[in-house]
C-alpha cells in the first residue's frame, strides 16, 4: 500500500511540475540586424562613407538604428558623425511592385531620412519627399 501511495505522490508531482509555465524569453532589441554601407555623394567633400545598421527584435519588428557617416576629403576622414534613434518600415507601391521603405527618426521631420529597399541586399536613399533622387550619382547602400 505504501508503494502505491508513494508512486501516486510521485506521479502527481511530475504531472504538476510539467504544468508549470516556463518563464518567457525576454525580448532582445538586438536579436537581428541589417547592416548597409557605401559611399554616398557629397556636395562639398569627396563622398560620405555611410554605414546604416537597422536593429530588429526577435519578432522582426523595427527597434533602433545607428547611422555612421564619415565625410571624406580624398582618402582622409574630414568629419565623423553618429546618429541613433528609432526607425519604421512601411510598404511602398510603385507600379506593380511593392517594396519596403525604411524611415529613420520617423517622429522628427527635420532629421527624418527614408530608404527604399529595392533589392535583397541593397537600399536606396530617397529625397526629403520620399521619392527616388533623379540623378546619375549612386545613392545605394549595400548589405554586408
Amino acid at each position: 500500500m505504501k508503494k502505491y501511495f508513494a508512486a501516486a505522490v510521485l506521479g502527481c508531482t511530475v504531472a504538476f511540475a510539467g504544468c508549470q509555465s516556463q518563464p518567457e524569453t525576454p525580448i532582445n532589441p538586438t536579436a537581428q540586424k541589417d547592416v548597409y554601407n557605401g559611399m554616398l555623394p557629397c556636395g562639398d567633400c569627396s563622398g560620405i562613407r555611410t554605414t546604416l545598421t537597422l536593429y530588429r527584435d526577435q519578432y522582426n519588428n523595427p527597434t533602433r538604428f545607428e547611422l555612421r557617416e564619415e565625410y571624406m576629403s580624398g582618402s582622409t576622414v574630414k568629419l565623423n558623425t553618429v546618429e541613433r534613434g528609432d526607425w519604421t518600415s512601411q510598404k511602398y507601391r510603385e507600379g506593380v511592385t511593392q517594396e519596403d521603405v525604411y524611415t529613420i527618426n520617423p517622429e522628427q521631420d527635420e532629421s527624418q531620412r527614408k530608404y527604399l529597399k529595392d533589392a535583397v541586399n541593397a537600399i536606396e536613399q530617397l529625397n526629403q519627399s520620399g521619392y527616388r533622387i533623379d540623378s546619375n550619382l549612386n545613392y545605394r547602400l549595400l548589405s554586408k
